[in-house]
């Protein structure tokens, strides 16, 4: 990051939501992918397995056992339908231990449209918490986890993840080539 910027600034996140729609037209803001929250759900899917076992490490991680609580996973920050991918946009608190064990937990095969390295090693150093409530951490893994797997289990591209410090997303203008082709680059660095 260049200047000194608020990770959390909504126009950052309304910024990319904008380049998005001008890049490839229909874009779904806070869409839900009607994927239910527990690994019993994936059952017949390739991985399932894969899937239960990072639900037990991170049951296991504090203990706690019951951090799902919502039936349906929440809302992906982006949805772009053509050509079929998910779009998160990655704040600090997303860097956490449970986030960790759970990337380093995924399967070779599996194809994510990001650095999973690079998601590791913020993890580590940023070590991030959020304890209100106690369990918020795992359950904030478990479903960037299920946003990630997704893809395989709905024949789409793989999800993109975007660090918010990583740029001053707002800085970037709809209506500048460079800024388009910029965007779009990074886009491409995540298999799009």
């Amino acid at each position: 990051m260049t200047k000194r910027h608020d990770e959390r600034c909504k126009e950052c996140k309304k910024r990319i939501g904008e380049l998005l729609f001008r890049i490839y037209g229909n874009v779904k803001i806070g869409h839900n992918l009607g994927l239910l929250n527990k690994p019993e759900a994936f059952k017949n899917t390739l991985y399932y397995n894969s899937l239960a076992h990072i639900f037990e490490l991170l049951q296991k991680h504090r203990d706690h056992k019951s951090f799902v609580r919502a039936k349906k996973l929440p809302n992906v920050d982006f949805f772009v339908p053509s050509p079929g991918f998910i779009l998160e946009f990655d704040e600090s608190q997303h860097f956490s231990k449970p986030r960790e064990i759970a990337l380093s937990n995924y399967p070779d095969r599996l194809q994510v449209g990001f650095n999973k390295s690079k998601w590791e090693f913020l993890c580590g150093k940023l070590h991030t918490k959020d304890n209100d409530p106690p369990y918020r951490d795992e359950q904030r893994a478990w479903y960037d986890t299920l946003r990630d797997f997704a893809p395989s289990i709905l024949n789409l591209k793989p999800t993109i993840r975007l660090f918010a410090r990583d740029y001053v997303w707002c800085d970037l203008n709809v209506n500048l080539t460079n800024d388009l082709n910029k965007f779009k680059n990074i886009l491409n660095g995540g298999v799009i």
